[in-house]
């Protein structure tokens, strides 16, 4: 017992140092990430991998752990201790007023210092065989630490305390648990993964232990608790009167209460046993334990399915062993629970590490979509920018006539409501007396200028109302769509310093009509000659004898009539067209200047998302994609152990497949054995693990139920990944070459159809779809394996993979999509509709794959073979199309194939 529960605690340490190791791993590279700044501005690290989770990993990898011994007496925890450790360490009859720790030394020794962490020495012995009485008392009470308690350092050099193993027992007392233990258990043991074990003898519990082991429960739900009977009195003790009545309540659910503990059978069982008080008395305590909620009326059920994500089947945290005699049992408690806590830490870890990939994976997708969108974005900005600028030119030219004709008619019908105005027109610039006398010939021509601008202004109002009204369209038509874009791409832009923004030169564009003005001092020549030969004539009949005029309301009205007789429509129509026409060349102007810097600016910012993308794509994923890897066959290791390989099923480029009967609960099984020979195997072997680990449950896709690394295999220096999948019974090869019925061979063509449309709608591309990775059931149903070239769509580095016959032309290029999977499935149905496995004539003369490949690029592909349905041969051709977007989504091809097949069905066909 005690050489098996030692290598239980040294294989938690190593597993804890392996998880720790994928830890710093993890942690380097996001800090990575952070420092290349592939998320701009964002802590990804602090994201993913908060203090908080860091802190309950470190919780459960970097503690020491510990058994502490809790119990009624120190006699009873001295037994337990012994028998751990195999030794006769403690005395048994003796009482202790200070905490104990044992651990591990290269000497035995013993230290009485004031805390757990060794703090102010006390005295340092050598220690012989058995712990001397004279150490559990504390020599000066008086000199006690009140921060710390007094504890008896006990160092062994012992095998079972050799992995950093403590046992812990608190000074003996009349309380189960001592008043200080919550206190000590949160500061001074705070770096421990504690074990409580619980001795006592016959004694049932009191109310006091019942009301301590209760609170014990609300205040530290999450620790694993064992209790053990030690049989430290014999014979046993009367039942007392309570006691009594306690048994009588209970004699009915005897059955109930040992029969699925399988602990208590061989005891219980046996009544003609002649210690039957002691068997009540050991009933009547796992009642009590019971009715606090610590142990369970059944014992846990073995076998769970590996689909579970946690771990349910080792989630018991609680156990009863009812004699010493029975101690073994306690090694099958100490494994569930570290077994426990360590797929605890590998799931955390997985978590965070799946997480991170995934994000890797949307930002993929959303750089290859700016990368992709953000020029042509920029290219539809500036066409219909210029379709506008085009437009409004076009406007100006074509409406100057009708400009002239409503000036016109704008003149006519506003000159009643213009000398109303005019009437009432209080001068800005000039000071008149109540008589409307002026002194100067100065004033008289600023109050003129005022009236003419009075005048121009009402026109120009009225004017640029109704040219508004014309180029209002162009606002309905360019201004919503093409305004979202600009303003989105300037958004986007990070630390864009243009000094102009393309979005506000498109407001000036399109808002040129709305401020279109007619003054005094305008540039057209008309008005400057129109307003010197009114100032001539004003000034003509001024003489300079005369006083200035009275510049009342019937001069305003004579100024302003006669400016409106004296205007030409066709000249004011000539000045507004050619000042909206200014107005729009250099808003045009503005634009083509901010668009272009903006054009600049995306060009750098497009060349760093691109290496951001390559970086993610060809680094930092598969980097991570291997720690996941490792963390989940580290839980899977840890709940089921390595499968028993059977005889070979199959052997491929990267990997051989053996039969496995059962492993975690369900089988058959299929294991794919792979030893990735460099780190760019490991990598491609880790993305193809996550991305089919990650795919939902298919009906037509096969499921990886697990992994697990063997660092055995070659003697450790190169580890073999074994993949658990589902086992059919053939692959599709085989299927045809046995010998299908047509019909059969449609439902397969469905099967798979459907499984690659599953697959595509997860975002990702298997890239080697053939008849070698297509499985059959019993039933000849299809499921699509292999997904060693599986990659989300966003990942794709355009490396050349696949098997030659079904690759699509485009994949030699580098630059493909989810489509390849369709050419693949092309040939693949011209395999299924020819019933045969022998390779198209036209593929079968070409000596090499490099022919091959050349005349495929070319155009050429399988022969039509007589037997073949035209409809049946218009989709093969469809779906191998030479140009990719010519062929047909998946959800087209499914209902197609169905057409058919219901087609066959009503002819008669099986």
């Amino acid at each position: 017992m005690n050489a098996s529960l030692a290598q239980e605690f040294r294989k938690f340490s190593r597993n804890c140092h392996h998880l720790k190791q994928i830890l710093r791993e993890t942690q380097h590279i996001l800090s990575e990430i952070n420092e290349t700044n592939v998320y701009c501005g964002e802590n990804f690290q602090d994201q993913v991998l908060n203090a908080r989770i860091v802190k309950k990993l470190e919780g459960i990898l970097d503690c020491d752990p510990a058994l502490i011994v809790l119990g009624h007496n120190f006699q009873a925890r001295s037994v337990v201790i012994n028998s751990l450790l195999n030794e006769t360490l403690l005395p048994s009859s003796s009482e202790c007023q200070q905490w104990i720790q044992i651990s591990y030394g290269l000497a035995n020794t013993i230290t009485t210092c004031d805390g757990f962490a060794g703090i102010t020495d006390k005295s340092v012995d050598s220690l012989g065989v058995t712990v001397s009485e004279k150490y559990f008392k504390i020599p000066n009470a008086s000199e006690a630490s009140s921060e710390h308690p007094t504890v008896l350092e006990i160092q062994l050099s012992h095998p079972l305390l050799r992995d950093r193993v403590k046992i812990i027992t608190p000074p003996d007392g009349t309380s189960f648990i001592p008043s200080n233990f919550y206190n000590i258990l949160q500061c001074e043991l705070s770096k421990l993964l504690p074990i409580l074990i619980f001795a006592f003898g016959e004694e049932l519990l009191t109310e006091e232990n019942i009301e301590e082991l209760r609170e014990l429960k609300e205040r530290c739900p999450d620790f694993p608790v064992i209790f053990i009977r030690t049989l430290g009195c014999w014979p046993p003790k009367e039942l007392e009167k309570n006691d009594k009545v306690l048994m009588e309540n209970i004699q009915k659910d005897v059955p109930k209460y040992f029969s699925g503990h399988e602990l208590f059978r061989d005891t219980l069982c046996d009544r003609s046993s002649p210690r039957k008080s002691t068997d009540r008395q050991l009933l009547a305590l796992f009642h009590q334990l019971t009715s606090l909620g610590y142990l369970p009326l059944h014992s846990p059920k073995k076998g769970s399915p590996v689909t579970q994500t946690h771990c349910e089947e080792h989630s018991c945290r609680t156990d009863f062993i009812e004699s010493l005699s029975k101690l073994d049992y306690m090694i099958t408690f100490i494994r569930r629970c570290f077994q426990s806590y360590l797929i605890e830490a590998a799931n955390i870890l997985s978590d965070v590490i799946s997480q991170c990939l995934q994000q890797f994976i949307l930002s993929a997708y959303d750089m290859a979509r700016e990368i992709q969108i953000t020029p042509l974005r920029i290219q539809y900005a500036q066409e219909k920018e210029a379709e506008l600028f085009r437009n409004l030119i076009m406007t100006a030219s074509q409406k100057q006539q009708e400009i002239r004709k409503l000036i016109e008619t704008t003149v006519t019908d506003m000159r009643n409501d213009l000398m109303e105005k005019v009437h009432n027109y209080s001068y800005s610039g000039v000071t008149v007396s109540d008589t409307a006398k002026v002194r100067t010939r100065e004033e008289v021509r600023v109050a003129t200028s005022e009236i003419h601008n009075l005048v121009l202004s009402e026109l120009s109002s009225a004017v640029t109302s109704q040219l508004v009204m014309s180029v209002h369209c162009f606002q309905e038509i360019y201004f919503g769509t093409l305004q979202r874009c600009l303003e989105s791409l300037e958004r986007n832009c990070q630390n864009y310093d243009g000094n102009f923004l393309a979005s506000v030169a498109l407001k000036q564009t399109l808002s040129a009509a709305y401020n279109l003005k007619l003054n005094a001092t305008s540039s057209s020549s008309f008005l400057h000659s129109f307003l010197d030969r009114l100032r001539k004539l004003l000034h003509s009949l001024q003489l300079p004898w005369t006083s200035p005029p009275c510049l009342d309301a019937s001069w305003r009205k004579h100024v302003a009539s006669e400016m409106l007789d004296s205007l030409n429509a066709s000249q004011l129509a000539k000045t507004i067209t050619t000042q909206f026409r200014e107005k729009v060349k250099a808003s045009h102007e503005a634009f083509r200047l901010a668009i272009v810097s903006l054009e600049d600016h995306y060009s750098s910012y497009l060349e760093r998302t691109e290496e951001q993308r390559v970086a993610i794509r060809k680094y930092h994923a598969p980097k991570l994609a291997r720690l996941a890897l490792e963390s989940m066959s580290v839980c899977d290791m840890i709940r089921y152990g390595l499968p028993k390989l059977g005889k070979e099923l199959g052997r491929g480029q990267y990997g051989v497949v053996f039969m496995c009967e059962s492993w975690g609960g369900v089988g058959p099984c299929a294991v794919k054995s792979v030893v990735p020979p460099d780190d760019k195997h490991w990598n491609d072997l880790a993305m193809e693990f996550f991305c089919t680990r990650r795919i939902p449950e298919h009906r037509h896709i096969v499921q990886i139920r697990g992994s697990v690394v063997d660092i055995t295999y070659g003697e450790g220096v190169m580890p073999s990944v074994l993949l658990v999948m589902d086992r059919l019974s053939r692959d599709l090869y085989s299927g045809i070459r046995s010998g299908l019925t047509w019909l059969e061979r449609l439902q397969i063509a469905i099967d798979v159809a459907e499984g690659l449309r599953f697959i595509h709608s997860q975002g990702l591309v298997h890239r080697d779809i053939k008849l070698k990775n297509v499985l059959l059931d019993s039933s000849n149903r299809a499921k699509i394996t292999d997904f060693g070239f599986c990659i989300p769509e966003a990942m794709m580095s355009g490396s050349i993979v696949g098997t030659p016959i079904h690759m699509a032309p485009e994949l030699l290029s580098g630059h493909y999509n989810s489509s390849v999977d369709v050419y693949a499935f092309g040939i693949l149905f011209w395999y299924l509709c020819a019933g045969h496995v022998k390779i198209p004539y036209t593929f079968e003369r070409f000596q090499n794959k490099e022919q091959l490949w050349t005349s495929v690029r070319r155009g050429i592909r399988p022969e039509r073979l007589p037997s073949f349905d035209d409809k049946c041969w218009e989709l093969m051709e469809l779906c191998w199309a030479t140009e990719p977007f010519k062929r047909p989504l998946l959800g087209y091809v499914l209902p197609q194939l169905e057409v058919i097949r219901e087609d066959y069905i009503k002819l008669g066909f099986k």
